[in-house]
Order: C-alpha cells, then sequence, then structure tokens
C-alpha cells in the first residue's frame, strides 16, 4: 500500500515537473481575467453612480478594508494553522500590506483606480497557484508578473477600442505594481515549500517567451500613433470608427518657453506659431462679426 501511494507520487511529481500542465488549473485565471474585461464597458458608469449616491470616497474605504481584511486572515493562518516561527514572514507581509494601503490614499483624486490592486492582485495569484504546478524555482515569480503585464496591457488595449474610455500606460503601471506586491507577499513572506527547485530549463523557456510576448505586445502599442491608425483603417473601413478613438501613442516635441515652461507637441515650434495665428485671425474674425450682427439688430 505505501508503495503504491510512494509511485503515485513519484509520478504525479514526475507529470508536474516534465509532463503536460493541468489546465484545470488555469480556469480561474482566464475566469478573473474575463470578469475583469467584462466591466470596462460599464465600468465609467458604475464609478458616476457610486460617486453621486454614496460619495467618491467609497472607492478608498473598499480596498483597504480589503487590504486588511485579507492581511488579517493570512497572518491568522501563518501564526495559527502554519505555526510559522519566521519573524522575517511576518515583517514582509506587513510591508506588502503598507505599500497597498500606502498607494491607495495616494490615489485620493481618482480613487477609483485603487480597484486595480484588488483586480490584478486576485489575478497573480491564480496565475501563481497555475504557473506553479509546473514551475518550482523562483523563475515562477517574475513569470508571474510578466502574465499580470500581459493581461493587463491587453485590459488598456480593449478600453482604447469602447467609446469613453481611453489608454492609459498609468493604469498598466497599477496593475502591474499590483501583481508585483502579491509576488514579493508570496515569496518573502509565504515562502511556499513546493518553490525549492534550481532553475530549469522550461523556466526559462517560459520567462523567456512570456517576456517576448510582452515586448511584442507593447512595441505594437507604442507603434499605434494615429497616422498608424489611419493607414490601417483606411485599408479595414469596418475599423474606421478607431480612428475617432483618443489617441493610444502620439510622439512629438518637447519645447521649452520662459512664459509656461516645458510642453510637448507632435508640431515643430514654427508649425505651433503658425497654428496659434490663423486661429486667431479666425476667432478674432468670428468676434468682429458677431459683434457686427449685433449692431446691425440693435
Amino acid at each position: 500500500m505505501h508503495d503504491n501511494l510512494k509511485s503515485e507520487a513519484s509520478t504525479e511529481e514526475s507529470r508536474k515537473d516534465t509532463g503536460a500542465w493541468d489546465w484545470s488549473s488555469w480556469l480561474p485565471v482566464v475566469l478573473c481575467s474575463v470578469i475583469i474585461f467584462a466591466t470596462i464597458p460599464v465600468a465609467r458608469s458604475f464609478q458616476k453612480l457610486v460617486y453621486t449616491t454614496i460619495g467618491r470616497e467609497f472607492f478608498t474605504y473598499f480596498v483597504v478594508a480589503t487590504v486588511i481584511s485579507g492581511s488579517a486572515v493570512l497572518l491568522y493562518f501563518l501564526i495559527f494553522r502554519l505555526k510559522v516561527t519566521r519573524t522575517s514572514q511576518y515583517i514582509w507581509i506587513l510591508i506588502c500590506t503598507g505599500l497597498y494601503l500606502y498607494s491607495t490614499l495616494q490615489l485620493d483624486k481618482h480613487p477609483e483606480e485603487a480597484v486595480h490592486f484588488l483586480q490584478y492582485g486576485i489575478l497573480s495569484y491564480f496565475i501563481f497557484r497555475a504557473l506553479g504546478r509546473k514551475i518550482r524555482d523562483t523563475t515562477v515569480y517574475i513569470s508571474a508578473l510578466f502574465f499580470v503585464s500581459f493581461i493587463g496591457t491587453m485590459d488598456e488595449f480593449i478600453q482604447w477600442m469602447i467609446p469613453q474610455r481611453v489608454w492609459a500606460f498609468s493604469d498598466i503601471g497599477l496593475n502591474v505594481f499590483a501583481g508585483g506586491v502579491l509576488m514579493l507577499g508570496i515569496w518573502k513572506g509565504i515562502s511556499p515549500d513546493t518553490i525549492n527547485k534550481p532553475v530549469s530549463k522550461f523556466s526559462v523557456r517560459m520567462l523567456a517567451g512570456v517576456m517576448s510576448a510582452n515586448l511584442l505586445f507593447i512595441g505594437l502599442c507604442l507603434s499605434n500613433t494615429p497616422d498608424i491608425v489611419k493607414r490601417y483603417t483606411a485599408v479595414a473601413d469596418s475599423l474606421s470608427w478607431l480612428r475617432d478613438e483618443e489617441s493610444m501613442t502620439e510622439f512629438g516635441f518637447m519645447h521649452t518657453d520662459k512664459e509656461i515652461g516645458i510642453l510637448y507637441s507632435r508640431f515643430m515650434i514654427e508649425e505651433l506659431k503658425d497654428a496659434d495665428i490663423n486661429k486667431g485671425r479666425y476667432y478674432g474674425e468670428t468676434l468682429k462679426s458677431d459683434i457686427e450682427r449685433g449692431m446691425d439688430h440693435d
């Protein structure tokens, strides 16, 4: 009986290290990603509803309460269930909790953005759990973070395509930050015993693959300037509506002005001056015409 159990355990361990993925472990990742994407069209309406009924502070209070509650539950399990005695692990848990709380409070102008910490913190946990079934070395934390980055970029890309929503590199940063803090908490705070093997070739290939996918995706987004949008929508007329969306990426020039300081524009300084003169003439003529019509009316 004992030999059979030992044989089964050995077979399972071998399968996890060299065999196929346990694809069922990826189901929570897929579901969590779908839920995040599904909330994009209704997020702004929900935000406005909360602002007008409960108040904008609701988002801050909700995220803070959730983070503190989650940390308290985790500390309970570490202390009373797992009997962890290493002080450093508790310190790291408190550090990660503090990072979440501090960052949440810093978003007082746009408190709804703090929801990213919950969404991508949960997502990063599911990704780590799925990857950890096969990757048993410390590269699992980095690979998980790149997966979070890829999904977070996809989130912003979908937002760019939806009216009233915009692309923001800062939101991708929030998503990656949320995943990074949770990975730090798992690595240093929980320190799972299963992540204890030397770096394998498979781990390196996985890390290289997900890193390359991120660089390619971000590169495509950086290349998606208004001019490029016009070019491919001219070929695919069914995508013409994308021309009306706010630009995803816009490169330009940095100008220094003694009166207003530094400004960025896709136009050169001479072009800006010409545009300013032409607009001034246009508005001047419009104002003069309105005044003349008003005098004629009197």
